[in-house]
């Protein structure tokens, strides 16, 4: 999202190509899932947002073509990561429509919050997102599986004068928008490639009541991906059983520390835990963070830290917590239940592989011991393991004397990935 924006527009090419490497490389964080913001757009009379949330937009008016020079620092990341991750999946996203759609004639929100899309422009809206989808498509070679109209809708904060784009739209208006954005699709002979995901809502209970409100008012068959954010909400059991029972793809879209107040080591290590309790309980076939990079070095939202007028990054601790997981469970691999809570497990499509991720939170060494006696045979192959003073490195671990039931010690306040060679 906006880390691009900025980025692309600050940074050497040098700098760009080591960072896009960071980010995709099967030796680094391996990330195959991006998510691209489709810029609303303020008024150019307005100088309220951050710096890296000035999202430019690509019609300045109704009256006015498009431009298709905006944006160039994004769609410089977007390019350079398409050409070094082949198999990418890209998401289009979208947080408010241009500014002279809007009620409030701003395009961080209304003046009270409410809903700030005007009537007569549903369809205009629509017709702006799906014609950016297909300009990339067409010109770029970039597919987006999917397209998220609205973030946050059900959230009372996005408000005029604010530090970022974002819109509120009621149940009933989101359901306008998904039918007119549906027709659009179909009018433009999209669908083939293009579905639509919503609604990115702050909390996975907010998520829950409005699917289900989709449901009850027929707009379900319109959505071919669900989308909620992970920052709030606790019915991640329900909305996996509802998305199982409707066979629609769910996807935890977004998360971050949002108003959590440990810092530091801790606060990248309570994240990791969030992302074994995602996967063990709302089970989504996707994980996303928020930003790969934020502004400032040391900022617990950022996987690589930076700062722009310097033109200096580097790597921070939820960097080397992130690739415990992405580096080694790999797209196609399937969970399996285990008992811990504080774990998770996945397989290899062939059945081959085995891949254990444990979080110790606690600040003392943990005794762990595995039950692999399901299969014939288990190898430990590797062992990485991020602390506050190691980076997923390799861990030395003794060779255990029964390997279907090995016991390890876990360090304090670290998270240990094991890779097995397994037989069923």
């Amino acid at each position: 999202m906006w880390w691009a924006h900025q980025v692309g527009d600050t940074f050497s090419d040098a700098q760009i190509d080591t960072l896009c490497t960071w980010l995709v490389s099967p030796d680094e964080l391996n990330m195959n899932i991006f998510r691209y913001n489709i810029g609303g757009g303020d008024n150019p009379a307005h100088h309220h947002m951050r710096p890296d949330a000035q999202m430019p937009g690509y019609l300045a008016s109704k009256d006015t073509p498009y431009n298709w020079n905006q944006d160039a620092g994004q769609r410089k990341i977007l390019l350079k990561i398409h050409q070094l991750k082949k198999n990418a999946i890209y998401e289009a996203a979208n947080y408010s429509p241009p500014y002279w759609m809007t009620i409030s004639g701003c395009s961080s929100g209304n003046t009270d919050g409410s809903d700030n899309l005007q009537n007569q422009y549903y369809n205009a809206f629509s017709d702006y997102l799906t014609t950016v989808v297909k300009h990339y498509h067409d010109v770029y070679g970039i597919r987006f599986r999917t397209l998220s109209p609205f973030n946050e809708p059900f959230s009372s904060w996005w408000k005029a004068y604010g530090s970022q784009e974002g819109c509120a739209f009621s149940q009933a208006n989101q359901e306008r928008l998904i039918k007119a954005l549906y027709s659009n699709l179909k009018k433009k002979n999209m669908l083939s490639y293009c579905s639509i995901a919503a609604m990115d809502a702050n909390s996975m209970d907010e998520c829950l009541r409005g699917v289900e409100n989709y449901e009850k008012d027929g707009v379900l068959p319109f959505i071919g991906q669900i989308n909620t954010h992970s920052y709030n909400g606790v019915n991640r059991d329900s909305l996996y059983l509802f998305a199982q029972k409707h066979h629609i793809r769910l996807w935890q879209s977004e998360s971050g520390p949002l108003d959590i107040k440990v810092q530091g080591y801790d606060n990248f290590l309570m994240m990791g835990k969030r992302i074994v309790t995602d996967m063990r309980q709302l089970k989504p076939v996707a994980w996303c963070d928020w930003q790969y990079m934020s502004g400032g070095l040391g900022s617990v939202w950022a996987l690589v830290g930076y700062n722009e007028n310097l033109k200096v990054y580097e790597r921070t601790k939820g960097f080397y917590i992130r690739k415990q997981f992405s580096k080694y469970i790999l797209p196609g691999y399937a969970f399996i239940g285990d008992s811990d809570n504080n774990s998770i497990a996945a397989i290899s499509p062939d059945g081959k592989k085995m891949v254990i991720v444990y979080v110790n939170e606690l600040n003392e060494q943990k005794p762990l011991q595995f039950d692999l006696s399901s299969f014939s045979h288990a190898t430990l192959q590797q062992a990485l393991v991020t602390s506050e003073k190691e980076d997923c490195k390799e861990a030395s671990l003794p060779i255990p004397i029964d390997s279907l039931h090995p016991t390890y010690l876990m360090k304090p306040k670290s998270i240990t990935t094991f890779v097995y060679d397994i037989q069923q």
